[in-house]
């Protein structure tokens, strides 16, 4: 277009000339010059339509688009030169024509319907038209095949069916394989519609629906389809006529409510209905037919208008006084149902009382049953009508008329009637016609409803209504469930008048209770005010911490105490209220983590938690007792729990808080205490052993140097230095006191050493009880024996008495801790010695009784001292079986007694009687305190009874069992092992794997039964590869020994001592000597013999513990071919130390110091029984 040209144009074109140049869509825009179609100007065309523009050019186009249509509308779409173009009006003579795309190739099915369509002969079959090829098929398409008017379309439903096989033909649509496009795709469109849809269709108006529109349609369904809508439809037709008519002219239409008349059942009903009409454009552009939207809503009409009706009767009812006010007014509320009652009548049921004789008289037989309807009045119809009779008895002359029988059956069963047209109950003269009413429809059926009352003895009808229905509407559950709430409510309201009295006391009852309600919860309101004002200041003034807070953490409420532990104000909390609390500034960073964690436990998991953590903020207090200030960490207990609502969510979290930092800081206090405590005592521990192993070893030397002493110059005749030289024998007797002093200071220095370790034992609660197998004479018969040379020097004479009580009992074996009673005998017998040496009369007597009950001390007049505190028990299973008993012992010296001062200090640590007693006696002062402890242990007491200046008594006793002799081997072998480790005594013990024993000389051996009884066989720990036979030599003849000793002094004594013992003796600085040694001997298949080995703990190079677990370890793999008998020697008496070398693989233990005539016999009973077990086995 030239530029003038264009220039030319209205400011709209030159626009949509400029939109074209860059529109790649073939466009155009022409003009009619004249107005008229008939000639066509083209005012401009872009370049795409340049190049695809054939001969004919614009006019061609305009032509092939049927330009003649074009002079009624504004916009067209055609197709032209095999594509579809959109036409557009834009101006008073001007059109734009716009290529839209391709114009649709039609298939070869397709271009048979139009050939149909447009009157060419062929056949009028039903059947549909089968597919020439196969490339025209739908079925060789991917998608699901849907057009079933032209195909075979398997799985339709029964009513597809119908409307498939139907006789198009004989309608004005045509049979279905004359059907155009339009018509297929809009009746396969709707029949797949689960919403009512129905087609209007052609000239002729056709009716098709779809099956959704059965129900709606009652007894037309399915006779309608296929004809003309007006024909269907006749009675409704007036009312759609001009719709229908005005959708054919191209206007979509859409009403709600709109009301029509259909018969769809045997009487014609009211409905109403909601839907929308669209047109729809045939081939040729114009309305081919209409689609109608349609949904039925005369429920909704229906409801909506009775509801209305009875608000307004309930409205009337309200004010009425009366039952007579109550129909009239019952009757004007029913005047405005217009719609759905045609008419109504009322009948009010009271007593049948003859007009001549009052109630009152008793001059007729009158029965206060008798009843009568009397007519109140009536809505649509005439009060002149035959039909409505005033007044109905219902005494024995009852009217026949059908509405008297009606009235009676309704009043007597209390049950509703129905008069009907199809039973013949309604009258004639009842089936009125009012043009005001139900659209001026006749009615058909009349309900007759009684109205009743209960009262208190009997539901009562006071009133029948006849109810006629509107004969528009059937007598469904909608018009039932309406006519029930209509006679409820008149029920109701006639309850409320004939009961005025009792609605009154109701009504005072009820005013009486919502006061007593209000007065009460005024109280309840007074109280909970009460409560959260104690609430409040409790809170408040509360040392512990208490919070509100939601569940994310945002305090809603919190006390002063809380605030006070976390160091904040309240003027600080206020101002940052809204916020939560920020716990990184508050929480010590080591508890952060925990105290979240628990957060989180409350919140999700919805249990309640206790957490401790600490602040970052320090704790300062004040010490109430020194005055001075401490500090701390700051420690908080937290409580909380969750407070859920119904619906399972935390609604807020409430708990306390508690400050424990003193707690925490007295805790800390006596923990770190408690360490310095325990390795106060660890320390103690090790100087007492320290100086135990000190003391006892120079100790053994000191003893055995005095017996070498003695044991030479009990020689007579031998000479000491050379053989023309001896002793006088004043000389003589003074080396042999001066032996025994040291002997007998030794022994003293041994017991102190004992007592002090027995002492650190029952401190730190580490002395137990340990039973085994004794007979208590013989255990002081031997406590006797031990010190029989001193008790001979000091000239005291010693008795055992066993008293009555002991005899009576028939007490022979009993089960205790022997060690430990034997140490409280020895204490008190020594005590009894000192103090007795130096009296007149010298005598120590021992008194031994037995009982079932505890002891009391009245016997030997003594007052035992209350234990001082409970006592570990010892396990049941070590006491094995047998009847509980008490031992009691007294031992009585004839010494100087003691004063009641003297008396009171008995029985403590580290206290005598008084402070000339060690200056005069000696001792340490824990003898007696360390027998009231061992007696204590045994479950028993100590007491003392004393006569000064003539003689003292110490009593005490102990529990045991009696030993039961006449038990089965089996019993035996199940019966627990008895075993003690006894603390050191007086003399030395020897400590074996099942049991320790007393050393005794050889001169002065106790009993053979007791010592076998107390000495348990060796349980050697490793089993020899090759036993050696055995050999009496060991046990009876010449001994030979390895010493194993790294302390040479101790080592020549003891090698001195016991060569003059008979024994042969090999010594050995350390365990590595010990084993090389070992090899040289017969226990190893070498030449030099060995019985025994004395092997010391404590050496250099290799300890003795080291060696005896090799030499264990070389029985176990043959190297060392028989077992190899050990005791060890050594300083260490602890009886953990002892269980140590036990476990080690010791055969026995001895502690120093010894004796050697003490330590000789034990070898050879240990030499004894290993012979006997290698020959058992």
């Amino acid at each position: 277009m030239a530029e003038n040209g264009f220039l030319d144009l209205p400011a709209e074109l030159r626009a949509l000339v400029s939109f074209f140049d860059d529109d790649a869509r073939p466009s155009v825009l022409v003009e009619f010059p004249n107005g008229r179609n008939d000639r066509v100007e083209k005012i401009y065309g872009n370049k795409v339509f340049q190049a695809i523009s054939g001969k004919g050019g614009v006019e061609q186009l305009v032509r092939e688009l049927g330009c003649e249509k074009w002079k009624d509308s504004t916009s067209h779409t055609g197709r032209a030169q095999r594509k579809e173009w959109r036409c557009k009006h834009v101006g008073k003579k001007h059109w734009a024509l716009v290529c839209v795309g391709d114009a649709p190739v039609a298939t070869e099915p397709q271009a048979q319907d139009e050939e149909c369509h447009h009157g060419s002969q062929g056949a009028t079959s039903n059947a549909p038209r089968k597919p020439e090829s196969s490339e025209a098929s739908p079925s060789s398409s991917t998608v699901r095949l849907m057009d079933w008017t032209r195909f075979d379309v398997p799985g339709l439903s029964p009513y597809l069916l119908f409307v498939k096989n139907f006789d198009w033909a004989s309608t004005a649509v045509g049979s279905m394989d004359t059907w155009s496009m339009q018509l297929r795709l809009v009746v396969v469109s709707i029949m797949r519609n689960p919403a009512p849809r129905l087609i209007i269709w052609g000239e002729g108006k056709t009716f098709i629906h779809n099956e959704a529109c059965a129900p709606l349609f009652g007894s037309k369904h399915p006779g309608c389809l296929g004809k003309p809508v007006q024909e269907a439809f006749a009675e409704a037709w007036s009312g759609i006529d001009a719709i229908i008519e005005s959708a054919y002219q191209g206007q979509t239409t859409s009403h709600a409510h709109l009301p029509l008349t259909l018969r769809r059942s045997e009487i014609e009903e009211e409905t109403f209905w909601d839907f929308t009409l669209l047109p729809i454009v045939g081939t040729d552009g114009r309305v081919a037919g209409i689609i109608d939207e349609l949904s039925e809503s005369t429920s909704v009409v229906r409801a909506e208008r009775r509801r209305h009706s009875l608000l307004h009767v309930s409205e009337r009812l309200t004010s009425a006084g009366t039952l007579k006010e109550l129909w009239a007014r019952l009757l004007t509320g029913l005047d405005f149902a217009i719609e759905d009652v045609p008419f109504a009548m009322v009948y009010s049921v009271v007593d049948d009382v003859p007009e001549a004789i009052s109630p009152n008289l008793n001059v007729y037989p009158y029965c206060p049953t008798d009843r009568k309807a009397v007519f109140e009045g009536g809505v649509g119809c005439s009060l002149d009508n035959d039909a409505v009779t005033k007044e109905i008895s219902f005494g024995k002359n009852k009217c026949p008329s059908v509405i008297s029988d009606a009235c009676y059956r309704a009043w007597s069963g209390g049950e509703p009637a129905m008069l009907s047209v199809s039973d013949n109950t309604l009258p004639e003269n009842l089936k009125l016609q009012s043009p005001e009413r139900a659209n001026g429809c006749q009615v058909r059926n009349v309900l007759v409803r009684p109205i009743s009352i209960q009262t208190k003895s009997r539901r009562e009808v006071v009133g029948i209504l006849f109810l006629a229905l509107d004969p528009r509407c059937p007598y469904d559950s909608e018009s039932q469930a309406w006519v029930q709430v209509l006679t409820d409510l008149i029920a109701k309201s006639a309850t409320l008048i004939t009961l005025p009295e009792e609605q009154k006391r109701a009504q005072k009852l009820a005013d009486e209770i919502n006061s007593a309600l209000a007065d009460q919860l005024r109280m309840s309101t007074l109280q909970v005010e009460a409560s959260d004002a104690k609430f409040s200041r409790m809170a408040e003034t509360s040392p512990i911490g208490m919070f509100l807070s939601a569940a994310d953490g945002h305090p809603l409420y919190v006390n002063n105490a809380y605030l006070e532990m976390l160091g904040e104000t309240r003027e600080q909390f206020n101002s940052r209220a809204p916020q939560s609390i920020v716990w990184h500034d508050i929480v010590h960073p080591d508890d952060l983590e925990r105290f979240l964690e628990a957060w989180k436990q409350v919140v999700k998991q919805k249990t309640p938690i206790t957490v401790e953590y600490r602040l970052k903020r320090p704790w300062i207090s004040l010490d109430r007792i020194s005055g001075h200030e401490i500090s701390g960490e700051y420690w908080l207990l937290a409580n909380a729990f969750p407070e859920i609502s119904s619906e399972g969510k935390v609604v807020t979290v409430q708990g306390w808080l508690t400050d424990i930092s003193h707690r925490k800081f007295t805790e800390n206090l006596l923990s770190q205490r408690l360490e310095d405590a325990l390795e106060n005592k660890r320390q103690t521990e090790n100087f007492i052993d320290m100086t135990s192993h000190e003391m006892r070893n120079p100790l053994s030397a000191i003893l055995q140097s005095a017996d070498s002493i003695l044991s030479n110059l009990n020689s007579a005749g031998v000479p000491i230095l050379t053989e023309q030289m001896t002793i006088r024998h004043d000389v003589a007797e003074e080396i042999i006191d001066a032996a025994q002093t040291i002997i007998l200071c030794g022994q003293h220095q041994k017991r102190i050493v004992d007592d002090i370790l027995t002492l650190s034992k029952l401190d730190a609660s580490l002395l137990v009880i340990s039973p085994d197998k004794v007979q208590p004479p013989k255990l002081v018969q031997k406590a006797f024996k031990m010190y029989e040379s001193e008790i001979s020097r000091a000239g005291i004479t010693t008795r055992l008495c066993l008293e009555p009580s002991y005899q009576d009992l028939n007490v022979d074996w009993v089960i205790l801790d022997s060690s430990r009673l034997l140490q409280v005998i020895i204490n008190l017998l020594t005590n009894a010695v000192k103090f007795t040496q130096h009296s007149k009369t010298r005598n120590i007597n021992v008194s031994l009784g037995a009982s079932y009950q505890r002891p009391t001390g009245r016997h030997h007049r003594v007052e035992f001292i209350p234990p001082r505190h409970s006592r570990p028990q010892t396990p049941k299973s070590e006491w094995a079986e047998g009847e509980e008993l008490f031992l009691q012992f007294a031992v009585q010296d004839s010494g100087r007694g003691l004063s009641d001062e003297e008396m009171k200090s008995l029985f403590q640590r580290f206290k005598q009687a008084s402070p000339k007693t060690y200056k005069r006696y000696g001792g340490s002062g824990l003898g007696l305190f360390i027998s009231r402890e061992l007696c204590e242990l045994q479950g028993g007491q100590i007491g003392v009874s004393s006569v000064h200046g003539k003689s003292t008594t110490f009593t005490f006793f102990v529990r045991a069992k009696r030993f039961i002799t006449n038990v089965t081997d089996e019993d035996k072998a199940k019966r627990p092992v008895l075993h003690s480790f006894s603390s050191a005594s007086a003399s030395p013990v020897a400590y074996g794997r099942r049991g320790s024993v007393q050393l005794t000389s050889s001169s002065g051996a106790v009993e053979d039964e007791l010592s076998s009884q107390q000495t348990t066989s060796v349980n050697r720990a490793t089993q020899s590869s090759k036993t050696r036979k055995p050999s009496r030599s060991g046990s009876t003849g010449l001994l030979h020994v390895l010493v194993v000793e790294d302390n040479l002094i101790n080592q020549k004594v003891m090698s001195q001592q016991l060569r003059r013992a008979g024994c042969v003796v090999h010594l050995a600085n350390h365990g590595e000597e010990c084993l090389s040694f070992l090899q040289k001997t017969t226990f190893c298949e070498s030449a030099t013999r060995l019985d025994i080995v004395l092997l010391d703990l404590e050496m250099p190079t290799m300890d003795g513990l080291t060696c005896i677990r090799h030499i264990r370890q070389r029985q176990a793999e043959g190297s060392i071919q028989a077992h190899v008998p050990v005791i060890a020697v050594t300083a260490n008496a602890r009886s953990e130390q002892i269980s140590v070398a036990i476990d080690a693989g010791m055969d026995s233990v001895v502690t120093k110091p010894f004796r050697i005539p003490e330590l000789v016999p034990q070898m050879r009973n240990l030499i004894h029984e290993i012979e006997m077990q290698d020959f058992a086995q």
